[in-house]
């Protein structure tokens, strides 16, 4: 009997380690459309131009609604997916203005519902945190912002295509431009990404900007962003983040991870934004 309890309680932590450092393709699609509904950073005035808040005003309110058809903010179509969670919602937004008479107010109301509903899973799945039971009416910070940009790590440099035998293309990187509009499928958008592993991936590293001799070094950009706004340094929040995928350290754990709590705990207030539901306390 000893042995059997023993043997159960070594396949429980297994199974538990497992299942947290399962993280998702989509997951990375509906962080990053999270953040952009949170952030927009103007670098020449170093100022947040976004208003902090999970309504998708990233999508609905870009150059007063006019693109909204679109994807939005053009920062929505860089990458694959957040382009393909961005559609996702484009096109059920699209369902529930025809199911509701074409209110627009009722139909947004509904898809940012449902992109809260997408964010669940994949908070858990990154932060270690469940979702907030309450909210708190303050403005997101540039701290907030650095310790979101130290998740970069995460990001897979290359992603699975799955089209069946005669599709030509079984692969890509995630950097190519040719790609930013890549339209994943379900199977594509569930497919697991390698956990945090303390680096970048290299083709962050060495990002081209189309049609010019620029390359960009992601890495190098978040270094100055977290080290010039934030209290920490970026090589000791990768290594917290290295020990996390080696096993060492639970990723609820992390110095700066409450951070990420906080600052979904200021997007999901319904204070003074009438997009946002009502059903979470807000203080």
């Amino acid at each position: 009997m000893k042995i059997n309890l023993i043997l159960v309680a070594t396949i429980a932590i297994m199974a538990s380690n497992t299942s947290q450092a399962r993280v998702l393709l989509k997951d990375i699609g509906i962080v990053g459309l999270l953040s952009h509904d949170m952030f927009a950073w103007d670098h020449k005035r170093e100022v947040n131009t976004e208003n902090g808040r999970l309504d998708l005003s990233t999508i609905f309110d870009y150059e007063n609604g006019k693109r909204w058809k679109k994807g939005g903010n053009p920062k929505n179509g860089e990458n694959a997916p957040v382009w393909s969670i961005t559609k996702r919602l484009v096109k059920f937004h699209k369902k529930q203005l025809k199911s509701n008479g074409n209110d627009f107010t009722k139909a947004r109301l509904k898809t940012v519902k449902r992109f809260h509903q997408m964010i669940r899973g994949s908070y858990k799945r990154l932060s270690g945190y469940k979702f907030p039971e309450t909210a708190h009416n303050l403005k997101v910070n540039n701290i907030e912002q650095a310790a979101l940009r130290a998740m970069h790590d995460i990001l897979p440099g290359r992603v699975n295509i799955y089209r069946g035998e005669l599709y030509p293309i079984k692969s890509f990187k995630l950097t190519n431009f040719v790609f930013a509009k890549f339209y994943l499928n379900s199977k594509e958008l569930e497919q697991e990404i390698s956990y945090f592993d303390g680096d970048y991936d290299e083709e962050y590293k060495n990002i081209k900007i189309p049609f010019t001799n620029v390359r960009l070094n992601l890495k190098e950009i978040d270094r100055k962003f977290i080290e010039k706004f934030s209290p920490y340094l970026q090589k000791n929040m990768l290594s917290e983040l290295k020990e996390v995928g080696e096993g060492s350290l639970e990723i609820s754990e992390v110095s700066f991870m409450y951070h990420i709590e906080e600052l979904l705990q200021k997007g999901i207030c319904s204070t003074s934004n009438k997009w946002i539901p009502k059903s979470i306390p807000c203080h």
